[in-house]
């Protein structure tokens, strides 16, 4: 009998098209002979393989991996080959039927449904050379990009996470990730593509994605729109009250929910704790940094109030606004927790909820996305515990990163295709202020960049009294004060002899 052809390549689409069927069929079974039918449904090849470690003679355990043709999936440790063996199939099932519910979509996807699905399935080729059990994720977060004129869509910025630094690992120097929720993440990435577009720009060269506007800054082409993904609610005002109040589809227009005093309160992330906590009523707007080095614990505001941010001051930041107009996501799309009216009143409604905000720069708006969610039912989760490290990738860059959210810093696991010359993501503060400084020498906009980081974001004039109609937006509704980090974290020197050579993985 001639045997049947392996195919070689992870083949994903017929995975997709199968893995519904198949894990229903394989149910009951031992674990290791579901995944080699399972593989064999597939057309390629299950095997297990040992992986060599060190263990003292008197607690002697094996760790075996299993593998879907050239792909790892998971790893298992026990106390004999069999046990590790079982254990790597059961860890690889369990990711396979996450895939089936998470990434199979009905036959006629729906714009969030194709939104979803992108992002999934570029995640899981970014990471396709990253052990699972490192590459694993609790929220996932994309940009995709769509081009109205080609029909196209393409993703530009994709990470996961959900924890962001431990005070005493906060520094003065901007090296380090404070925050490194999925979608923060994701959003320093897009910023990393548009300073790669800006530069081709500044070379004379064309950029599809970027064009110069009337006021003589770039801004998006006139086809091109952003469209977020996370895969649960934003934490804080849009996850908080999702559970009493159960789901609900999305809407043509904004229709947000006003239901109790605590509703659309600015809330923070609080080291060692679980919950978001409302921001406290003072008039200081900047945690302490003695306080912190003396075991305070920190506070970081929340996913949702961040988002809201974005919708009046734009995705951009401070340093970009020096150099672009401001840049809004056209759509927000949730794969769990999804409820309309919280969602509508956490993004944007909540800041014109008694008056609209006064006169705005240029520019400037509130902006209210397209809200959605994905249309399947049930949208379990990839890992059931919060695990440290966090993945990004942007297509400027075009390769993974691992760093730790507890850190901040490029993640201790070693991984990575070259060796690394530094211990600083080239998502932090100090990294993108590297691309700000080398194309505002290039464009004669040096005299924006002032002796120290905080100095140099005050001189987006527009930026920065947008900001301060936000803060007076949300404080006179009641919504609490908006608390930000230490000065100290953000006074770090921006001359050029502080930027030490940096080479990211490749």
């Amino acid at each position: 009998m001639t045997p049947r052809p392996v195919t070689p390549a992870w083949d994903r689409e017929l995975v997709m098209r199968r893995t519904i069927s198949d894990c229903k069929v394989l149910e009951g079974k031992h674990p290791v002979s579901a995944l080699v039918e399972y593989a064999d449904a597939c057309r390629v090849v299950a095997r297990f393989k040992e992986e060599a470690k060190w263990n003292p003679p008197y607690c002697q355990t094996y760790t075996m991996r299993a593998y879907i043709g050239d792909r790892m999936l998971a790893e298992g440790t026990g106390g004999s080959k069999k046990v590790a063996r079982r254990k790597a199939a059961e860890a690889s099932l369990d990711m396979l039927k996450f895939s089936s519910v998470s990434l199979t979509m009905s036959e006629s996807l729906t714009f969030h449904d194709k939104i979803a699905k992108l992002c999934h399935e570029k995640f899981d080729t970014v990471v396709a050379d990253i052990p699972v059990y490192l590459a694993d994720w609790k929220v996932l977060a994309g940009v995709v990009m769509e081009s109205k004129t080609n029909k196209t869509f393409e993703v530009i910025s994709l990470a996961s996470g959900s924890r962001f630094i431990t005070g005493d690992a906060l520094t003065t120097d901007g090296q380090v990730l404070v925050d490194s929720h999925a979608e923060i993440l994701a959003s320093r990435g897009m910023k990393r593509f548009f300073y790669h577009h800006i530069k081709k720009i500044c070379m004379g060269q064309k950029s599809n994605i970027l064009q110069i506007g009337g006021q003589g800054k770039v801004e998006l082409a006139s086809d091109i729109e952003l469209h977020l993904y996370i895969s649960t609610a934003p934490c804080g005002d849009g996850a908080l009250f999702t559970h009493s109040a159960g789901l609900s589809v999305g809407e043509n227009g904004h229709n947000p929910t006003f239901g109790n005093k605590k509703q659309g309160l600015l809330r923070t992330k609080l080291e060692q704790s679980e919950g978001q906590s409302p921001t406290p009523k003072v008039i200081q707007q900047y945690q302490d940094m003695n306080a912190l080095r003396c075991g305070k614990r920190l506070r970081v505001m929340s996913c949702s109030d961040k988002l809201c941010k974005w919708n009046l001051l734009g995705v951009q930041g401070a340093l970009l606004a020096n150099m672009m107009e401001p840049v809004y996501f056209s759509s927000i799309t949730l794969g769990t927790l999804y409820n309309h009216g919280h969602m509508a009143r956490a993004m944007c409604c909540r800041l014109e909820k008694n008056c609209p905000i006064g006169s705005l720069p240029h520019g400037y708006k509130v902006n209210h996305p397209l809200l959605g969610t994905v249309s399947r039912k049930t949208a379990p989760q990839r890992s059931v515990k919060k695990l440290t490290h966090s993945v990004n990738w942007n297509s400027a860059d075009g390769c993974p990163e691992m760093t730790d959210g507890t850190t901040g810093l490029l993640h201790n696991s070693g991984y990575s295709k070259t060796t690394l010359t530094t211990t600083k993501s080239r998502l932090c503060k100090r990294e993108l202020l590297r691309s700000y400084n080398e194309i505002g020498t290039d464009v004669g906009l040096r005299t924006l960049v002032k002796n120290d980081y905080l100095a140099t974001k005050q001189t987006s004039t527009q930026y920065q009294r947008c900001k301060k109609s936000l803060y007076a937006a949300l404080h006179s509704q009641g919504y609490g004060t908006w608390l930000g980090l230490p000065r100290e974290c953000q006074e770090f020197s921006t001359s050029p002899n502080c930027f030490p050579s940096y080479r990211a993985p490749r």
